[in-house]
């Protein structure tokens, strides 16, 4: 659960399944970050319904699937890219939208973030940020990865640049559930 004040200081913390954060795992971990990213589409498609609006228990179910894609990310970055980097910082608009996130053991990390009242949230319509936006973005994640893993061995400059897309989900993610917490009128 992501905690938002009032001045939008962002902060988080959450420890990974065991089971699935084992080692030798990835590909589960991949089958399940997808298959969490088609629930949050469903979810959303579900609330619409035939009254075409979102209630506020619904905004609900979609954060929580949207902070179950998150952790996804995070766990993949962590266990199976770069298990060895403890913190990380993420940031757009020069700043404005700002991200730490630190691991504090392997299975148990915390993050904290701002959301500067400047700073200007691009994507105000949820189905298309989320159907070509996020899509896109877990598209290039899982085209990178293919390709570094094509030849059987990912090398480190491989492992970073899958890393930068995992921190692009995963910024883009918060501010996704931001929106949906803050700005996202029922419709």
């Amino acid at each position: 659960m992501i905690e938002i004040s009032k001045d939008y200081q962002l902060k988080s913390f959450g420890r990974f399944s065991e089971d699935i954060s084992l080692p030798g795992r990835l590909k589960d971990r991949l089958l399940e970050l997808t298959s969490a990213f088609k629930k949050v589409g469903n979810l959303y498609l579900s609330h619409l319904g035939d009254d075409q609006k979102v209630t506020g228990l619904e905004k609900k179910e979609l954060v929580d699937g949207l902070e179950e894609v998150l952790v996804l990310v995070i766990m993949l970055r962590r266990v199976d890219f770069v298990p060895l980097e403890d913190r990380i910082s993420v940031e757009k608009a020069e700043g404005k939208f700002r991200l730490d996130l630190k691991f504090i053991e392997k299975t148990l990390w915390q993050f904290t973030g701002v959301m500067l009242q400047d700073y200007q949230i691009k994507n105000r319509n949820f189905k298309e940020w989320f159907n070509v936006t996020l899509s896109d973005e877990i598209k290039k994640f899982l085209a990178i990865y293919g390709g570094a893993a094509s030849d059987k061995v990912i090398t480190d400059e491989e492992r970073a640049v899958i890393a930068e897309q995992l921190d692009i989900l995963f910024i883009e993610i918060v501010e996704m559930i931001v929106y949906i917490e803050r700005f996202m009128l029922f419709q």
